[in-house]
Parts: C-alpha cells; sequence; structure tokens
C-alpha cells in the first residue's frame, strides 16, 4: 500500500487541476498528501497524522472537490499514462467520497473504464445503451400495441428496471 508523499512530478500535475474556492490554502500540497494518506491507509479522518494538518478539513475539502467536478476531471486525467503514478490514488480518492457523486459521475466512471474508483461492481449502475434501447422498442410498439408480441411490455418493464441499476449498491463503501 502506498502512503508516501506527492513527488514535485505528481504534485505539478495535479496542481493545474485544483481550482481555488473561497479563501486560498497556503498549504494546498499538505492537504493532498493527507488526503491521500488517508485514502491509501483506509484509515478514518480522524486518525490522520497531524503533520497534514486536521483530518476534517481535508475530508471537507474533498467532498467540496467532488461537488465540483475536480475529481472528476482527475478520473479522466487518469486515463493518460503521464498519470499512471497517481492513477490508484485518485481512484481510491473518488470511491472514498463516492456516496456524495451523482449519477452522472458514476456513469463517468464507469464509461472511463476505471472499476477502482466505482463504490460497487459496474453491474449495479444504470446502463444507459440498455435504457435506450429498450425505449425505443416501446415507444416503436406503442403505435400498434396489438402487434406488440405477448408479453413484450411485461418484459420491457423488467429490463427497464435492470437498466436502471441497483441503487442500493452504490452508495455502499
Amino acid at each position: 500500500m502506498r502512503t508516501s508523499l506527492l513527488t514535485d512530478a505528481e504534485y505539478a500535475l495535479l496542481a493545474p487541476l485544483i481550482p481555488v474556492f473561497g479563501r486560498p490554502c497556503p498549504e494546498r500540497r499538505r492537504v493532498l498528501d493527507g488526503m491521500f494518506h488517508v485514502v491509501m491507509s483506509r484509515c478514518s479522518w480522524a486518525e490522520m497524522p497531524e503533520r497534514f494538518g486536521k483530518g476534517e478539513t481535508a475530508r471537507r475539502q474533498l467532498v467540496r472537490w467532488m461537488k465540483a467536478g475536480v475529481l472528476d476531471s482527475w478520473l479522466v486525467s487518469a486515463t493518460n499514462e503521464e498519470f499512471a503514478s497517481l492513477r490508484e490514488r485518485i481512484c481510491r480518492a473518488w470511491r472514498r467520497v463516492a456516496r456524495r457523486a451523482t449519477v452522472s459521475q458514476l456513469l463517468l466512471a464507469k464509461r472511463l473504464e476505471m472499476p477502482a474508483a466505482l463504490p460497487c461492481a459496474p453491474c449495479f449502475l444504470p446502463d444507459l445503451t440498455l435504457s435506450e434501447t429498450v425505449q425505443k422498442r416501446v415507444l416503436h410498439h406503442m403505435k400498434n400495441p396489438w402487434g406488440a408480441p405477448r408479453g413484450f411490455f411485461g418484459l420491457a418493464g423488467k429490463l427497464l428496471k435492470l437498466a436502471g441499476g441497483d441503487m442500493r449498491q452504490w452508495r455502499v463503501r
């Protein structure tokens, strides 16, 4: 398990992807190191070593970045080869706050094929392709419902439910 500090090169890659919200943080790198320490060691925020600052500050910042879409840009960047050294840390940070992610953010992680960032197996997340396909067929058969195969609408309803995923699984850490 890698909990070492960010190197200068790694920080140089991440720094441009971090916007400044409100009051600028003079110790941004220390907060980042603290965040990555917690997500990599899987300890609680309260157990974060004091040399990184307060754990609650790092947690709030990570949640703020998730809501603002900053972690999404990190996840997209992690698909590039130059971010290979940061990929595992970014995925774990994203997963740590995935309970606060919107459906579109979850689907982004699924589409990028980053299973380490997902809070559950990809099969439990919505499947937009299946949903769109079923909806097109339903609309087609709604023009002439008597021409639809027997049991079509019941099956279509079950497929749409399946395409929606299992929301109970998404919020699991």
